[in-house]
């Protein structure tokens, strides 16, 4: 059994004109070379089997790897899923934590414009005392 000459592309097998009697003159030259057919029977047949045992493992090798994949798919969408209730948490928690921040900046506000109208009574207060204890000049 001779390499497939590149060249040639009744002999590739892949091509679209490929011509099996070429291969098989090659093969069984003469009438005497008929008396291997048993033999070449023997070794297409075993080479067969070994065709028949590699697909099986591929395919096999290929479902375990799609097994393995859709597990991985699946954990992974349990793992999103986790991660949008932590999401939906985090959010929750922001939510209230800003309406926290807005009530304590509401009352610091307050007690801000508190401590500024107790400013200026303060000071008015102070220069209304001051007023009343500054002498007066009667000139009358």
């Amino acid at each position: 059994m001779n390499g497939v000459r590149k060249d040639d592309s009744k002999l590739s097998l892949t091509s679209p004109d490929y011509d099996p009697l070429i291969h098989l003159n090659e093969i069984f030259p003469d009438p005497a070379s008929l008396s291997s057919l048993p033999a070449i029977n023997l070794l297409l047949t075993t080479h067969l089997q070994n065709l028949d045992k590699e697909i099986e493992l591929a395919a096999r090798h290929q479902r375990e790897q799609q097994s393995a994949t859709r597990e991985q798919i699946n954990e992974l969408q349990l793992e999103l899923e986790d991660l949008f209730k932590n999401v939906e948490a985090v959010k929750g928690k922001a939510e209230k934590a800003d309406g926290v921040m807005g009530n304590l900046t509401g009352g610091i506000r307050r007690l801000d414009g508190g401590k500024k109208n107790l400013t200026v009574s303060m000071t008015a207060l102070k220069r209304l005392q001051m007023l009343s204890t500054f002498p007066h000049n009667d000139s009358s």
